[in-house]
């Protein structure tokens, strides 16, 4: 993918901090444009509280939200600057839902996240927005673990490969990612009835034309797909996973996929899904 529109979720807290150093990172080294997009996603009823106690209580989550922006714009406009970005935004939504982060993704080229841990009410919504994105946003998202600091170069790469429109989708979108790895891993995961249907091999052919040499890796047994993918990634020391995203979102519903859903409950390296 040629990452020249870059989406970075914003967040006041250390994880939030990782992540934009992270992304400008990306950003400089591809010379892409970045947008930090500080998305605060509580929800608020205030009748709860009774009419007086739920105004106060109100006021006072509307000044720490309008503080945490603040700070998470001082913070990300300093570290563009300070690596030099030519190209970069702020911008800062109070929304019921994911949508407001959709919509600032529709003309990138990746969304960065990370996974978030169920600290407090919002995080229970927020710990779906990942799967969420990466199945409704129509572009490839970075997903970075909780640990993760650091720049995102990997050079070696495991594909989660089934015979399916979004794994296909998936390889297609990080062809220059996968060209600029320095080992590729295609692992072959299901039934060999799935599999069949576009043989893993021809995968292999298909990025050979495009300048990668990967190797492949068939496993077709009754494992779990997801367990597969995560110990495989774990075995060779893989930098990132890509896969697809199988799954169908709905406003604060998402039927995922299992083996979707496993990979993002247990992946210790970034994962970029594609839908």
């Amino acid at each position: 993918m040629l990452t020249k529109t870059i989406v970075v979720h914003l967040e006041h807290s250390d994880l939030g901090r990782a992540r934009v150093a992270t992304a400008v990172e990306l950003a400089a080294r591809q010379r892409s444009h970045l947008t930090g997009l500080f998305l605060s996603l509580e929800d608020f009823d205030g009748d709860l509280y009774g009419r007086a106690r739920g105004r106060i209580l109100e006021g006072a989550r509307h000044e720490r939200i309008s503080e945490e922006s603040l700070q998470s714009r001082l913070h990300f406009e300093d570290a563009c600057k300070a690596a030099g970005l030519s190209s970069f935004r702020f911008a800062s939504e109070i929304g019921e839902d994911e949508r407001d982060l959709e919509a600032h993704a529709r003309a990138a080229d990746l969304l960065i996240v990370s996974d978030v841990q169920e600290r407090s009410m919002e995080d229970r919504f927020v710990r779906g927005l990942p799967e969420t994105l990466a199945l409704s946003s129509g572009l490839p998202v970075l997903v970075l673990p909780q640990e993760y600091e650091g720049a995102f170069d990997p050079q070696n790469v495991l594909v989660a490969w089934k015979s399916s429109r979004e794994a296909v989708r998936a390889v297609r979108d990080n062809l220059t990612l996968l060209r600029d790895a320095k080992r590729v891993t295609v692992l072959s995961v299901g039934t060999s009835e799935e599999t069949g249907r576009l043989p893993a091999d021809q995968v292999i052919h298909f990025l050979e034309r495009h300048g990668i040499s990967a190797e492949l890796r068939k496993d077709y047994g009754d494992n779990q797909a997801g367990k597969v993918v995560i110990q495989t990634a774990e075995e060779i020391g893989a930098d990132a996973i890509i896969m697809g995203a199988n799954g169908h979102p709905s406003w604060r519903n998402l039927i995922l996929g299992n083996t979707t859903r496993y990979v993002l409950r247990h992946h210790r390296m970034p994962l970029i899904l594609s839908n």
